[in-house]
């Protein structure tokens, strides 16, 4: 009785795949069949990157480095570019924070807050290192979190994960 099910939900499932092959389906940072490059923005002579600045208006002194980081690994795993140092690159990444925030968004009786959320705005620009011309620009992307007290931390890497992805999704959109 429990094999035909079996047998039917795989072959289901492979016809599916099929399916999605045959009409070229491919996921986010996949390159074509038969190629090695991926799916980026950025044209392959300027895949040569560097982290040029991060500007970070906020008080929060442990945004930069936790952004770089992210952001560089992200692209690593995604293998949108090759990090280089600034004599040797192509192409320059600018990361601008526009806003970092953490407030209450539900209170009790005496403000103590029951509910927080923390979000962030931020916008990536890849400029030439040629000549300064820019290349790409994200736009302002935000992410929110709401969150319990006592899970600040986690929270502010929850934020910080999200937006970084959601970057890196945009520099794989080709249309």
């Amino acid at each position: 009785m429990r094999w035909p099910t079996f047998l039917a939900a795989l072959l289901s499932g492979l016809l599916l795949l099929a399916l999605l092959s045959g009409c070229g389906y491919r996921f986010s940072g996949m390159a074509a069949s038969g190629s090695s490059e991926v799916a980026s923005r950025l044209d392959p002579a300027l895949r040569k990157m560097v982290i040029v600045r991060v500007e970070n208006p906020t008080t929060e002194a442990w945004l930069e480095p936790r952004l770089r980081s992210l952001i560089r690994d992200e692209f690593n795993r995604r293998r949108l570019v090759v990090w280089t140092d600034k004599a040797d690159a192509t192409s320059q990444l600018t990361i601008v924070i526009k806003r970092y925030s953490r407030e209450t968004s539900v209170s009790g009786q005496q403000d103590q807050s029951l509910k927080l959320s923390t979000g962030i705005i931020i916008r990536l620009r890849v400029t030439r290192a040629s000549d300064g011309v820019l290349l790409w620009d994200s736009g302002e992307q935000s992410q929110n979190e709401s969150f319990y007290p006592g899970d600040s931390s986690g929270a502010d890497t929850r934020v910080t994960d999200l937006v970084v992805r959601r970057l890196a999704d945009l520099m794989t959109e080709n249309y």
